[in-house]
């Protein structure tokens, strides 16, 4: 809730001068059903220590523990944060939940853990606990008694010395808690509605390489590779793509020759967990190579056209995933391939492209 109204009223996340020394605590992340593709505990605190301009809040031996979990509950996304004291005793508590990426929910832990750690409402500690609010439903701390309530005992006098007054227990500075006080009830995200996500988004440049099989897009089947490079973000990412593809067949009615088409294809997509749905453009040439040069001669003829790709990554590893797609397109400018190219009586092709051209695709994605 933190981050979704520092989100709506657009303030700034992090101060323009960070105190030098926010609060430490010790961090739990825990990832529950549904949340297992998320963003692991490293990313976590790089947002984290970005957001407090590159402090590191973070402390295995800090007397606080922050306990931030995330979960899918009924189709949402929901995120936790809880933090209590070395003895168990509740401080403070938050959550909220999102239809969003779970890449961008995990953000938004980052920045409300920012909020709290380096907000006023949290001074940095100096050997005792930071005066926060007890848990919801935690018993009060019981009254301390005063020098006033106190019922005075008889005078002292030669004749009736004082008794010997026993030393006071030494108190740890952990135990040093001052009296709770009276805060707002918790906020409650209500039934059915969201928190809007918080407005930063991970970017970053990713590179491809993939072995491709097509089917329409030269005489027969044709096999060769793509490479290419793009730009992501979590929900959508556009990438430029130079694929190669050489033809199978060696003849084409009757005609010895090699034929390869070579195209620049532009390719946005959107992303949803590990699927992808992608649109298509491509511009490119067909070349063809007959042996026998009086036959069919040798010359390039341009190709454009349109299409969609879907497709499916695993990753691997933080940085590389694997990933295979299928797709159609649509020759806006068809190529054919004529016996004797330039006279002037109209012959039959030897081949053109069919109204729909298909290819498949598997290889590695790498963010760089």
């Amino acid at each position: 809730m933190t981050a979704a109204a520092i989100a709506i009223l657009g303030i700034a996340p992090v101060r323009a001068e960070p105190r030098a020394t926010p609060t430490r605590v010790r961090l739990e992340f825990l990832r529950g059903p549904g949340a297992e593709e998320c963003p692991d505990e490293r990313f976590l605190r790089e947002q984290t220590i970005r957001r407090l301009a590159g402090v590191d809040p973070f402390d295995a031996a800090a007397p606080l523990t922050l306990t931030a979990s995330i979960e899918r509950q009924r189709g949402e996304l929901a995120a936790a944060l809880f933090l209590r004291d070395r003895s168990g005793r509740g401080l403070w508590a938050d959550g909220f939940s999102a239809r969003v990426d779970c890449e961008v929910l995990v953000s938004a832990i980052a920045l409300s853990i920012a909020v709290l750690l380096d907000g006023d409402e949290l001074p940095a500690m100096s050997g005792a606990t930071p005066d926060l609010p007890a848990a919801p439903g935690a018993p009060p701390a019981p009254p301390q008694p005063t020098d006033k309530a106190m019922v005075p005992g008889p005078p002292c006098s030669p004749d009736r010395p004082c008794p010997p007054q026993p030393a006071p227990a030494p108190v740890s500075p952990s135990q040093k808690t001052p009296p709770p006080r009276k805060t707002p009830p918790p906020r409650k995200t209500p039934p059915g509605s969201s928190a809007p996500p918080a407005p930063s988004e991970r970017f970053r440049w990713v590179a491809g390489l993939d072995a491709v099989a097509g089917l329409g897009l030269t005489p027969g089947v044709s096999l060769g590779s793509a490479m290419s490079i793009g730009a992501r973000w979590p929900a959508w990412s556009a990438a430029l793509e130079v694929r190669g593809l050489s033809s199978l067949p060696g003849k084409i009615d009757a005609v010895d020759m090699s034929v390869s088409t070579i195209t620049a294809n532009i390719v946005p997509c959107l992303n949803r967990r590990t699927v992808f749905a992608c649109g298509l453009a491509e511009l490119g040439v067909v070349r063809t190579a007959p042996s026998t040069p009086f036959d069919v001669a040798s010359r390039l003829r341009f190709r454009a056209g349109l299409g969609a790709r879907a497709g499916i990554a695993w990753p691997l590893a933080e940085n590389l995933s694997m990933r295979a797609h299928a797709e159609i397109v649509h020759p806006v400018i068809g190529a054919a391939l004529l016996r004797h190219p330039g006279v002037p009586v109209r012959e039959r092709p030897m081949w053109s492209a069919l109204a729909l051209g298909a290819a498949l695709g598997i290889g590695l994605q790498v963010s760089l």
